[in-house]
Formats: structure tokens, C-alpha cells, sequence
């Protein structure tokens, strides 16, 4: 019986203590010029979207199953956050300069605090375009230099706890890798030299990383983008052998033999099917791949509704329609612009890729403006912005037809078109018929070749 009755007190003991395990996170926030209607929490298999109130506050409990780095995005801002289970945190921050006021109270502040810090350092202590412009040896010294800098920073912080440091530390590491790694396809960029190649000795220090560990790839965001980095410089390398190949194909093929069956090569391929899967002659061989690998059937799902859109928007495909505000008054329908060729810019005045498009989509429109062609720019920008759209195209003197779609991401030829992200080029025959859903922009030179083949 004494027995009995000492296990009983034991299991009670464990029991009470299970329950006083704390799992989730208490977060707090208030916004200053909010005009955001939602918070959300994104990482590690998490996702919570969180109401704003009416007066810029919100606060939910986050039963996160794991502790580590996450994304906390407010509106269309976003920064990242450090969360442990048991934490209490209050963030605080102005909305029109949110990088440089945030801040954090509570539990993890100083742990916060610092990854803010981090984050606006990242910002306005690099001048990418300049430091990607540099011949080799200078790039390597100015990364050094910045990678010093944010150890400083590290340090200087005066952080106690000790997991957190060696994990940033350790994504220290991963996130100068894949610098490195970026430095061959952000030089072909900003240099403006697509034949461009990295020496094989730029990648001396990365020896002894592996990039096919699927158990830091679990843990660690800063190893997911170093080894999907390192994959896609792997894909630029053989375009430059070979620039008939699919990044999209080769990218699956590199991917699929490098890690093994699994949450890894899944996430990988999945996400880069996302934006990477297109309406070519190569779509039936991506979506064969990816179907071939053992995919998550959740993501296998998506995919596959995607590729069932895709297959729709091939060439020679009727194309889907329009009928949208013209800048100059009235609408304007692609039937009205049968018989002719016609370049669509699917674009927002929010959108800072495509306001870089411009300067190249006037010098293309210049040099074609008497051919069968139509150049014309589409702006998904939301209706309270109608006016910043008008004014835009005004001020930035655009030409071509300027038109505004009615419902910004779910107008129907965004959503018919598989439009995930912009800007995105689309070009049309005279019969209405789909030349390509996924034109090359007009920076690319591409554009003009395949222009040039059909005018």
C-alpha cells in the first residue's frame, strides 16, 4: 500500500510538472502609424496571422513547437525574430521607419534588440551594387571587413545567453558563405557581363562545409539559404557551358542528386517550383522531376494545381483577357489591340524591380515603336493607390498603354496568369495567342532576339 501510494505522489509530481512546461511565447506589439491590417509570425513550420487593432496594437500566445529564428512581418515589413518557449516579449516600432525603431522588452530583448541592430547594419553599412562590382580580391577584402563588423556587433551586445550566440555565430558563418557563393551571379549582374566566371580559389574557404546535412538544414535558416545558394551557383555554372539548358530543369537535377530523399530536398525544390516553374517546352519534364522525388504530398498538391494552371499558358495557348483602366481615359481590352504583337508589364509603383525595368522598357519601346507591336504596362497596384499610380506614370513620363487592373493580385488575368510575384513579362501574338507567359524583361538582351525572330 506505501508503495502504491509513493507511486501515486511520483506520477502526480511528473505529471504537475509536464503542465508547468511552458511551450508557447506571449508576444506584445504596438505600432506607431499603422496601416496594416495583420501581423503574422512565419518560421520553422509556424504560421499565425495576428489582427492589428484600430489603434496599432496586437498580441497573441505563439505555441511554437521549437526555439530559434522566425520572421515577424507587419504589413509588408518584416524583420527577424529570436523566440524560445516560456518567453515573454513586447516589441514596439513606427511603422514609416520600422528597421531603425524597433525595439524589444522582456525576455529575449537584448537577443532582439541585437538582431534589429543586425539587420539595419545590413542595410546602411553595404553598398551591395559596389561591393558585387569589384574585381575579386577587393570583394573578399570588404567582406572580411563587414563579416568583422557584425562580429563586433555580436559582441558588443553583451548577450548571456549562450545558445543563442553560438547560434548566431554559427549563422554568421553561413551567411558569409553565402556571400561568397552569390559573388559570380551578383557580379554578371551589376557588371552588367553574363559571361562572367568566379575563380574555383573563391571557394576555398568553403571546403569543409557540407552542403547535404539535412539535420542543420532542420535548424537553421542561415544553412537553408547558404545551400540553396550554393545549389543555384552550381545551376550558373552550367549555363555558362551551356546556355540552351533550363535553370528550372538543371536546378531540380542538381538538387535531386545532391541530398537525399527528404524534408530538405523537399522544402527545396518546392519552394523553388513556387516561382521557378514556368509555362515553357520544359514544363512537363519539371513538374516529371519533382513528381519523381517523393515530395511532401501537401506540397505535391500545391504543385501540382500549379502545373495544372501552367499547362494552360503554354505557347500557342489563347491567351487570357483584359479590360482595365486606361491612364488616358476609358478601358482598353486586348481585343482592341488585335493584329499586333503585344509586351505586357505586369508591375506596382511599390515594386522597386520593376521601377528598375523603366529606363530599359523606354529604350526597347523607342527602338520598336514602328513595329506591329504593342508595349503595354499593367499596373496590379491597389485601388486606395490609384492616384500614386497616375501620378507615377505622369511623373515618370511611361509610355506605351498604362493601364490599372481592378482587383491589384486577384484581377482575373493576374490570377489566370499564375502571377506569384513581379515584375512579369508577357507576350502575345496578333491572334491573341500566348508567345511566351514568362517573357525575358527589357534589360535582358533575350527580349530583343526573341523580337527580332517574330517581327
Amino acid at each position: 500500500m506505501k508503495k502504491l501510494l509513493l507511486l501515486a505522489v511520483v506520477l502526480a509530481f511528473i505529471a504537475c510538472n509536464e503542465e508547468e512546461k511552458i511551450t508557447y511565447v506571449i508576444l506584445n506589439a504596438s505600432v506607431e502609424n499603422n496601416i496594416a491590417d495583420n501581423a503574422m509570425v512565419r518560421g520553422n513550420g509556424f504560421e499565425l496571422k495576428i489582427p492589428i487593432s484600430e489603434t496599432g496594437t496586437f498580441s497573441d500566445t505563439l505555441r511554437i513547437s521549437k526555439d530559434g529564428y522566425y520572421q515577424l512581418f507587419v504589413g509588408r515589413e518584416r524583420t527577424g525574430i529570436y523566440l524560445e518557449q516560456g518567453a515573454t516579449i513586447s516589441a514596439n516600432v513606427n511603422a514609416k521607419e520600422f528597421d531603425e525603431t524597433i525595439k524589444y522588452e522582456g525576455t529575449l530583448a537584448s537577443e532582439n534588440n541585437y538582431l534589429a541592430a543586425k539587420y539595419l547594419h545590413n542595410e546602411t553599412s553595404i553598398d551591395y551594387p559596389k561591393m558585387f562590382s569589384n574585381d575579386e580580391s577587393t570583394f573578399v577584402s570588404e567582406l572580411k571587413n563587414y563579416n568583422l563588423g557584425l562580429g563586433s556587433l555580436l559582441s558588443e551586445s553583451n548577450i548571456v545567453n549562450e545558445s543563442f550566440s553560438a547560434l548566431e555565430k554559427q549563422e554568421l558563418t553561413y551567411e558569409y558563405a553565402s556571400l561568397l557563393e552569390n559573388y559570380q551571379e551578383y557580379h554578371q549582374y551589376f557588371t552588367k557581363t553574363p559571361g562572367f566566371k568566379a575563380s574555383e580559389s573563391l571557394y576555398d574557404e568553403l571546403k569543409d562545409i557540407k552542403f547535404n546535412d539535412t539535420i542543420a538544414f532542420r535548424n537553421s535558416i542561415g544553412y537553408q539559404d547558404l545551400v540553396d545558394t550554393h545549389y543555384s551557383r552550381m545551376v550558373g555554372d552550367a549555363l555558362l557551358e551551356n546556355d540552351k539548358l533550363s535553370r528550372t530543369v538543371t536546378y531540380l537535377k542538381i538538387v535531386n542528386e545532391n541530398l537525399p530523399d527528404g524534408y530538405a530536398k523537399n522544402s527545396l525544390l518546392s519552394q523553388f517550383l513556387k516561382y521557378g516553374l514556368a509555362p515553357d517546352e520544359y514544363l512537363e519534364e519539371a513538374f516529371s522531376i519533382y513528381k519523381s522525388t517523393n515530395p511532401d504530398q501537401g506540397d505535391l498538391e500545391a504543385i501540382t494545381g500549379q502545373y495544372n494552371i501552367l499547362k494552360e499558358l503554354t505557347p500557342g495557348k489563347a491567351s487570357p483577357t483584359f479590360d482595365y483602366e486606361n491612364h488616358k481615359g476609358g478601358n482598353t481590352s486586348l481585343k482592341d489591340l488585335a493584329g499586333k504583337y503585344v509586351y505586357i508589364d505586369v508591375w506596382a509603383t511599390w515594386c522597386g524591380p520593376c521601377i528598375r525595368e523603366i529606363p530599359s522598357l523606354k529604350i526597347v519601346e523607342a527602338e520598336y515603336h514602328d513595329k506591329n507591336i504593342e508595349f503595354v504596362s499593367l499596373s496590379i497596384d491597389a485601388a486606395k493607390d490609384h492616384e500614386k499610380w497616375k501620378s507615377m506614370v505622369t511623373k515618370k513620363e511611361l509610355g506605351g498603354i498604362q493601364l490599372m487592373a481592378d482587383k491589384d493580385w486577384k484581377s482575373s488575368f493576374a490570377v489566370e496568369y499564375n502571377i506569384l510575384g513581379i515584375p512579369r513579362f508577357i507576350l502575345i501574338d496578333p491572334s491573341g495567342n500566348i508567345v511566351s507567359a514568362d517573357a525575358p524583361r527589357p534589360s535582358d538582351p533575350k527580349l530583343r532576339e526573341l523580337l527580332d525572330g517574330l517581327i
